[in-house]
């Protein structure tokens, strides 16, 4: 079972799915464009029920997190949140995951504080230049120019097509429910004020500069790193970005998950559960 709890950082307050006891080891989950933490409910709670503390935050831009310092917009600026929390609660030996672009402000979080983290396990992740996808780029240029607030305000990203789109996406799972899209992603972002006008934030500030500047970090990383991918995923390909991965970690895991597009949480979610429950037998 999960709840929502709000952690207060300075003038900026963190929502936070989680699921199991505070005090058992803690594994946080970060989700990617265009989701949020939901992505992550059906996963935080079973692997809550294998005695983890599970912890999966609405990260800048999206569900309900409020940020009033833009700077926290950023890949590196999520990044510092996300660690000021962590030592603010005084977490540590953290099993950290990550996907898409969640993946990419792991990586850079481990590069930068692995002494923070036990291990981490990286699913169809952003890294170096692998990223922005043409779509996402779409979404940051129109922000840039300040008018994906509006474009979103006039009824230009209605439910339908959006639902029509991203269904694509699934290789395995073919019945993506209307409430489960409506739930973890189209949830505001696209229709609704206050969050378009976060989620426009957000995108002003998303390019490829940290994840390209971490890569030689990355290859210091000593901590044991995961990879598990979907094969099918048409956004983060793993002939470029899962290759890139796997030849710069150094104690690198690899499990290919066969026909099954990028959310591999919902496409194959008895399969990623397998996946990434291994790492504790």
């Amino acid at each position: 079972m999960t709840k929502r709890n709000e952690y207060r950082i300075d003038e900026n307050l963190l929502s936070v799915l989680e699921a199991g006891e505070n005090g058992k080891p803690v594994a946080i989950f970060l989700h990617g464009i265009p989701a949020s933490s939901e992505l992550w409910k059906a996963v935080i709670e079973k692997v809550s029920e294998k005695g983890w503390f599970c912890l999966a935050p609405d990260l800048p831009g999206y569900g309900k997190t409020i940020i009033k310092n833009r700077d926290f917009y950023s890949l590196k600026g999520t990044s510092d949140l996300l660690v000021a929390w962590i030592k603010q609660q005084g977490f540590s030996d953290i099993w950290l995951i990550g996907h898409d672009i969640g993946g990419g402000i792991a990586q850079i979080m481990v590069a930068n504080q692995e002494n923070l983290f036990k291990k981490i396990t990286l699913s169809n992740s952003i890294t170096a230049d692998s990223w922005p996808v043409p779509t996402v780029q779409k979404m940051i240029k129109a922000s840039r120019l300040g008018i994906f607030y509006w474009l979103a305000m006039f009824g230009k990203f209605p439910f339908e097509n959006l639902f029509a789109s991203m269904s694509k996406a699934f290789i395995s799972n073919q019945n993506l429910s209307e409430d489960t899209f409506r739930r973890i992603f189209y949830d505001g972002k696209f229709n609704k004020r206050k969050m378009v006008w976060k989620f426009q934030r957000m995108l002003t500030k998303l390019d490829s500069r940290y994840t390209k500047e971490n890569m030689e970090l990355l290859s210091s990383v000593s901590i044991p790193v995961h990879l598990v991918w979907a094969m099918s995923d048409r956004f983060q390909h793993w002939s470029k970005a899962g290759r890139t991965l796997e030849n710069t970690f150094k104690d690198v895991k690899v499990t290919k998950i066969e026909n099954c597009g990028h959310y591999l949480q919902l496409d194959a979610p008895d399969k990623y559960l397998d996946s990434i429950l291994s790492d504790l037998s």
